[in-house]
């Protein structure tokens, strides 16, 4: 247990504990606790969250925190020099450990307090919260509080005198003080208790029904259970925290007894009802997930009775396979692998794989939409294809792919199932008409399928084919790594030069080597006389879609700069951002704002060595484009572009103009403190000389 030390006629503040905590700098706290916790733990500070600031005699902290809850935070002083690394804290929120925003508020607050010459009151020895701080909960009150069960060395006194114990210690004396009393005692007790909780008269009520035989009661008192606790859908606040999910605990309970007294078949039928309403109670919650958890917990004992249960071998499968097939938010996990994954006869699975068979023979199309239907086809199939497998009827998977691929458009599947059998010509054949088939409607798997082309033409080495899908994707979406490919594999096609001319012309001027209009059908591309390349004709289809999307004829400078930039080129880095500059005028200048989405900042920082002037002139604009707004992206933004100006000044013999550059943006932008603390980080001031600071200013 920690204690705090007796105070004693000494001041901390004059014992030197304070030197620490004095030398602290905004940039030591974002090394300890992260620039996120500290802009909250600011935001605390201020907002008057930190309540009965104390300090012990060795300069630690004690405080509560307002939040979600009240929590105890104690901080432990830092080194004579400030340093982060020797900062620790305990706190009773959930995060704990060690560097929650309600340590650094703590903090903040205390640190204002030293700026601005408030006293702060010495700790008490005996205050509660020190006995707190050893939690790992909120607690709204400290008078009555009890230490956690580890906590067994506990000495705390709580208010009024008396010894405060711990779990176990309590826990012993309940023993006892039931120990000591007689069988008659003991039945009062009891009975006086089950009066006071029903819960206690239900377990009573089932030991007894049990010890009598009566498992039919057991029996409907579990189902009475799954539709009481099914019948409430679960919800979560996610600004205060409030909610509700609901308990599965004793229904879980309920039918592992069942399962244990053997009455595996009234579990299955518990285990259908209990999918088909716990299905509906997760559709209607909103608690993240939670209700549908809580729900799952209670399946593996259902599949465990399925698989004991006197259903056939087939009827068991079937049960396991339909329970997935109408799970929409997984909460089966893995649990149905206590049917699906126990051994099976070849005759169980060729059965049941009749029976899907025939299903998918009676699958017609409903009044959904299209896509819906085939979503349920297709997982149908893929257990009738895995049940044929176990079988030992995996020739009549290919037939079955076939004739899916045409229905719904499954065409990767059976792609995959060719590869695997290496029937690669078949394969291809296939990935062309699939390509063909669903490039308007369903992109995403002509996308794939002519993915799957290109890594078969580069398995064997036909790399003028390979090269021709990178110059597809790269005149679709250019940038550095797509011209990167293009190159790699235009070299293996011995056609680099030319193509990297032609890449290279159409980012400065927007117009491809390969034009194909937009249109249905597809019309013959247009090829540039130099291009070296072939155009397959399967990509034609899928050029003209992304020409019909996408505008052509604009130039594509911000990839020129990004190739300039990699390649260390960077008079060409300056040649094409001046040619943005002047193409987007002051469109272009308002990237400035955002550090990190900038070109500015990206062109200045690549010609920072070899254009210095340059590029101070680039960061000077970004700068001034940042101190415009009034918002704590911009005021961040701006940090980071005047610690970059920094080293350019040097490089340029003139360091003393950064000290006069932020003296002057700080009387231009006196009136925005966060813009202050973000400079006081920037200058590693100490968080107490950056306070006065800022109450000069005020004054």
């Amino acid at each position: 247990m920690t204690r705090a030390p007796k105070h004693t006629k000494s001041s901390p503040r004059e014992s030197g504990a304070m030197q620490g905590w004095a030398a602290l700098t905004w940039s030591d706290l974002d090394r300890w606790a992260g620039s996120r916790s500290v802009s909250r733990g600011r935001a605390y500070q201020r907002q008057g969250r930190v309540k009965d600031l104390r300090v012990s005699e060795d300069g630690r902290l004690l405080a509560t925190v307002t939040g979600g809850s009240r929590y105890v935070v104690i901080v432990e002083r830092p080194t004579k020099e400030g340093k982060s690394g020797s900062l620790r804290s305990r706190c009773t929120c959930p995060v704990g450990a060690d560097a929650c925003k309600h340590a650094v508020a703590t903090v903040a607050a205390f640190l204002q307090a030293l700026s601005d010459g408030v006293s702060i009151p010495p700790a008490d020895a005996d205050d509660p919260r020190w006995s707190a701080s050893a939690g790992k909960r909120a607690v709204a009150s400290f008078e009555d509080f009890d230490a956690d069960e580890d906590d067994s060395n506990s000495d705390a006194q709580p208010r009024g005198g008396g010894t405060r114990r711990t779990r176990a210690e309590w826990d012993k004396l309940i023993q006892q003080h039931v120990q000591a009393k007689s069988a008659t005692e003991l039945a009062e007790m009891v009975c006086a208790l089950i009066e006071r909780f029903p819960e206690l008269r239900d377990e009573f009520q089932e030991q007894i029904a049990l010890s009598e035989g009566d498992i039919d009661r057991l029996v409907r008192r579990t189902r009475r259970e799954l539709r009481d606790v099914t019948a409430d859908a679960g919800w979560r606040n996610s600004w205060t925290g409030d909610g509700q999910t609901p308990d599965f605990t004793r229904l879980r309970r309920r039918l592992e007894q069942l399962f244990d007294l053997g009455r595996h078949d009234e579990i299955v039928s518990l285990g259908r009802e209990l999918l088909k309403r716990g299905t509906q109670q997760v559709e209607a919650s909103d608690d993240e997930g939670d209700t549908a958890s809580a729900l799952g917990e209670c399946l593996p004992v259902v599949f465990k009775a399925v698989a004991c249960s006197k259903l056939s071998p087939t009827q068991r499968i079937l049960f396991a396979i339909d329970a997935e097939l109408e799970d929409p938010y997984d909460l089966i996990g893995e649990a149905a692998g206590a049917v699906l994954d126990a051994e099976w006869s070849p005759a169980d699975w060729s059965a049941v794989a009749d029976e899907l068979a025939s299903r998918l023979k009676r699958a017609a199309p409903s009044g959904d939409d299209g896509f819906t239907h085939h979503y349920r086809r297709d997982r149908i199939s893929n257990w009738l294809l895995q049940a044929l497998e176990h079988a030992g009827r995996a020739r009549e998977c290919l037939p079955i792919l076939e004739a899916e691929a045409r229905l719904t458009g499954s065409f990767e599947r059976l792609v995959r199932h060719l590869i695997a059998e290496q029937r690669y010509s078949e394969a291809e054949r296939w990935a062309r008409e699939g390509i063909d088939k669903t490039c308007q409607k369903l992109p995403g798997i002509a996308a794939s399928l002519t993915e799957t082309l290109c890594e078969l033409a580069r398995a064997r080495k036909d790399w003028n084919t390979v090269a021709a899908h990178a110059a597809v994707e790269f005149f679709a979406s250019p940038d550095v790594q797509s011209f990167r490919e293009l190159l790699d594999c235009s070299k293996k096609a011995r056609c680099e030069e030319k193509v990297r001319a032609a890449a290279l012309g159409y980012l400065e001027n927007g117009k491809p080597p390969i034009r194909v209009a937009a249109g249905k059908p597809a019309r013959k591309p247009e090829v540039a006389a130099d291009w070296p390349l072939p155009v397959p004709e399967y990509l034609v289809p899928l050029m003209a879609r992304e020409t019909a999307g996408s505008g052509t004829g604009r130039p594509h400078l911000h990839v020129l700069i990004d190739i300039a930039i990699a390649e260390k080129r960077t008079d060409d880095v300056l040649h094409w951002y001046d040619r943005m500059q002047a193409a987007e005028g002051a469109a272009s200048r308002s990237f400035g704002r955002y550090s990190g989405a900038s070109y500015s900042d990206r062109v200045a920082d690549a010609v920072g060595k070899s254009h210095p002037e340059r590029a101070l002139e680039i960061y000077q604009q970004s700068l001034n484009g940042e101190l415009t707004h009034a918002d704590l992206a911009a005021y961040e933004a701006a940090g980071v572009t005047l610690r970059k100006i920094r080293p350019v000044l040097q490089a340029l013999g003139r360091p003393g103009e950064w000290p006069q550059l932020l003296a002057d943006i700080r009387l231009r932008h006196r009136n925005r403190p966060r813009f202050m603390d973000v400079l006081d980080k920037l200058e590693d001031r100490p968080i107490v000389e950056s306070s006065r600071s800022a109450a000069r200013r005020g004054r």
